[in-house]
């Protein structure tokens, strides 16, 4: 089982960006309001935004004469139609009652608010999508760090809700490494929804390898809903790197005199956590970077198992194509 090949975050953002002004320019601002069709794969028509048909005499030729340059550009780099590819239907307004929750795995964050592209581009989707909830893997931040002063809260706020965070990192190896340490896990709350958020049940899983971080609603009637964002981490088989899987390796070594494979005490552990929660009769979401076939692999069987914990991989079934594995 080889890891795929791996396309930065910029680079897509880039490249979406480019493909939109282009087609903005070429059909006007609102055409676009209309692109909205999915086909019966549950994926969005894309056919009016490659280069096969684009008018070079028309209005925006130029941008779409740079878009074919960027997209050979980035291909060269990794970026396909495949990555761009968007699978379901990007939400409108939204209305009352209705809870909006979004997941990334960011590959790196950084702790800076000034000058963060990265940064600048999540608060945006968070604005636009009016999201209650954003989870967030490998944010490659070493929270102990002198340097990285800012708090999730800190870093997303600015708007007019108010702002909740929890964030975990490795505090096992804090002191020993940089201001980026590889892992971490984030969730950030926007909102009315702060009013029904229990603080104190809320946080970060014991270990202190920040494998996965929790955020709890208590609602009427006594409901308690837990939203998990964790990430087990790629296998790596150099003991002395720096990755999320030989921080944990060395830690069940060296203070559990422990040998097990990282990336299964991560399932374990993580499963044996959310029976405890559902036994409670706690609902649970669970947002994952599990880098395995989630449909094939032992952590999502056992996750949706019907003698189990009877869980549901929601983004495949909304949108009718099944997610990709990440190894």
């Amino acid at each position: 089982m080889g890891q795929m090949n791996r396309t930065k975050h910029m680079n897509v953002l880039s490249a979406l960006e480019k493909r939109a002004l282009c087609y903005k320019n070429r059909y006007g601002a609102a055409q676009v309001t209309e692109v909205n069709e999915i086909d019966e794969t549950g994926t969005v028509d894309t056919q009016g935004l490659t280069d096969e048909d684009s008018d070079i005499g028309s209005e925006g030729g130029d941008e779409c004469r740079a878009e074919t340059l960027q997209k050979e550009m980035l291909e060269a780099s990794g970026v396909t139609d495949a990555v761009l590819q968007v699978h379901g239907i990007a939400p409108g307004s939204k209305q009352d009652g209705v809870f909006r929750l979004v997941y990334e795995n960011c590959n790196g964050l950084s702790n800076k608010i000034s000058g963060n592209e990265k940064l600048e581009k999540a608060r945006e989707i968070n604005d636009e999508l009016e999201v209650d909830v954003a989870c967030y893997n490998e944010h490659r931040q070493n929270l102990m760090h002198k340097d990285n002063k800012n708090g999730f809260a800190q870093l997303f706020r600015g708007g007019e809700a108010e702002v909740r965070a929890v964030a975990a990192h490795n505090t096992h190896e804090g002191k020993e490494v940089g201001r980026v340490q590889e892992g971490g896990t984030a969730m950030v709350l926007f909102g009315q929804l702060i009013e029904q958020y229990d603080f104190e049940a809320s946080g970060r899983e014991d270990s202190g390898l920040g494998r996965w971080v929790v955020m709890v609603f208590r609602g009427e009637n006594g409901i308690t809903t837990r939203i998990i964002c964790g990430y087990n981490p790629c296998y790596n088989a150099k003991k002395q790197s720096k990755t999320s899987y030989q921080q944990a390796r060395r830690y069940y070594i060296t203070k559990e005199k422990d040998l097990t494979c990282p990336r299964k005490r991560f399932r374990n552990d993580l499963i044996s956590q959310l029976t405890e929660w559902r036994e409670e009769g706690d609902r649970l979401i669970v947002c994952l970077d599990a880098n395995e076939d989630i449909y094939r692999k032992e952590l999502g069987l056992r996750m949706t198992a019907a003698d189990g914990l009877n869980m549901r991989e929601v983004v495949g079934e909304f949108t009718g194509s099944e997610i990709e594995a990440t190894v």
